[in-house]
């Protein structure tokens, strides 16, 4: 597995770890050791990192199976030393290496999933093969686009020599995502669905620095782009018991958009009406979904080309002429939802930059190959809209006077500031600053001594004093 960085940025790289059901999940850490890619045309290839696929992560299908997920963080601060990291993107809880902490990413995130090597054989048992199935997830949104490559492998599945076709075969589809388009653009992510820099500078996310005026420090800017599950699932998901009565709330938002209550689909029915939460009414001959209610997709458009929206309902391979009605059921609209054209962005506008992404939980774009090296490809562009450059944990004293670093440290040899003993005695490395607002808003107390297992996202992890490595080891 390679991960590939064609942006002009540093990037971290990540991936979780996995495992199959009842065993400890397994880490990772590519043959570079370091999670750092250097942006695109880097000398001696330190944009590319290679990551080999433990054979523990082979076949992690089933219940209680986790399977592998990898993916980029952008915007970092980080510290390979002490194994910290705060990314803007894809961060996950303040940690430097996700898979060792056996971590995943957060919300707004573009993912790439997998279960790798699972043994497949024909039904009557003449052709058998090694299957891997990966997807691209953009149910939480997306920070860049991102695609997948097969290196090697059949061009077609091994099966379709029985006179079948596979219209999911990866060599066959890919590219799956628009290299150099960018959904962060300012044309194409409507502003309700904007993550931006400034939503990251204060309560459980705090940890874009400000200036002294309180604006983020290098300027405002989107980082991610969210999804209709993605918008209604951040910063945190409704409890599952939430009211879902009123329909313009965001409990019902994001029970429809994120498919959250699984007891509002499979009845049957017989039209749309029938189904609660704009679910659809699959007419699926010969399945047993048919005529039950289902999640769908809702688009912004009333239809969406079938190259934006790929696989949709009455799908018809171009290589046999054979109909599909069974990928998923009919698009719904982002009016089935909700009346304001705010509140849905839209499968279609995410589909338009990930053609064969995952933007819903129930979407139908998993792919099969069985290629020996795959490259997960990050690949953004056609927008003005800056990704921030990666860099150190900056040391407190440093920071922008609005976080007051004087109030709450005298020195070496003060013991009247209220992290002088933690500095001084306990010898901490790492606070967690906060701003100190203008009355009459009360003075926040800095977390003087993070704690190694502390994600610190609430607000600016810094260094008591200079030190660290940030570089890639050589």
């Amino acid at each position: 597995m390679q991960l590939v960085n064609c942006s002009n940025q540093t990037l971290l790289g990540a991936a979780n770890a996995a495992g199959k059901p009842g065993v400890p999940l397994t880490s990772v850490l590519p043959r570079e050791k370091t999670w750092v890619m250097k942006p695109f045309g880097a000398a001696n290839n330190l944009n590319v990192l290679t990551i080999d696929i433990p054979p523990e992560w082979e076949a992690t299908i089933g219940p209680g199976a986790t399977g592998p997920r990898l993916w980029t963080r952008t915007g970092c601060r980080y510290d390979i030393s002490s194994d910290r990291a705060q990314c803007e993107t894809g961060g996950c809880a303040g940690v430097y290496d996700c898979s060792k902490a056996k971590l995943g990413a957060s919300v707004g995130t573009t993912v790439s999933e997998w279960t790798f090597y699972q043994h497949v054989t024909s039904p009557d048992g003449t052709i058998s093969y090694f299957k891997d199935s990966p997807d691209i997830s953009a149910v939480d949104g997306v920070n860049l686009t991102m695609d997948i490559q097969p290196v090697g492998g059949t061009s077609v599945d091994p099966f379709d020599a029985q006179g079948g076709h596979d219209i999911q075969w990866l060599a066959e589809n890919y590219p799956l995502t628009q290299h150099g388009m960018d959904l962060r653009a300012d044309n194409l992510c409507i502003p309700a669905f904007r993550l931006l820099r400034s939503d990251l500078t204060s309560g459980i996310y705090g940890f874009v620095i400000i200036n002294n005026k309180g604006k983020p420090v290098g300027g405002d800017a989107t980082v991610a782009c969210f999804s209709n599950c993605g918008r209604y699932a951040f910063p945190t998901t409704p409890d599952q018991s939430c009211d879902d009565s009123d329909h313009n709330s965001k409990c019902y938002r994001w029970k429809s958009f994120c498919l959250a209550d699984a007891a509002k689909y499979g009845m049957a029915c017989q039209t749309d009406q029938d189904c609660p939460e704009g679910g659809g009414c699959w007419n699926n001959p010969g399945s047993a979904l048919d005529h039950t209610c289902q999640g769908r997709a809702f688009i912004k458009q009333q239809t969406c080309p079938s190259n934006i929206c790929t696989f949709p309902y009455g799908y018809v391979d171009p290589k046999n002429n054979q109909k599909y009605y069974s990928t998923q059921p009919p698009f719904g609209h982002c009016t089935d939802v909700a009346a304001d054209p705010a509140a849905c962005i839209g499968d279609d506008t995410i589909h338009s930059v990930l053609n064969k992404a995952y933007t819903w939980p129930n979407d139908p774009q998993t792919y099969a190959d069985n290629a020996t090296l795959y490259r997960v490809v990050f690949a953004p562009g056609g927008t003005s809209v800056p990704i921030t450059p990666a860099g150190p944990i900056p040391v407190c004293s440093t920071l922008p006077a609005i976080y007051g670093y004087a109030a709450q440290y005298g020195g070496p040899n003060s013991g009247t500031k209220p992290c002088d003993i933690s500095v001084n005695k306990n010898k901490a490395v790492f606070a967690v600053a906060h701003p100190q607002l203008p009355p009459p808003a009360p003075p926040v107390s800095w977390a003087c001594n993070l704690a190694p297992t502390g994600a610190g996202n609430e607000g600016v992890i810094c260094r008591w004093k200079p030190g660290g490595v940030t570089r890639v080891p050589r």
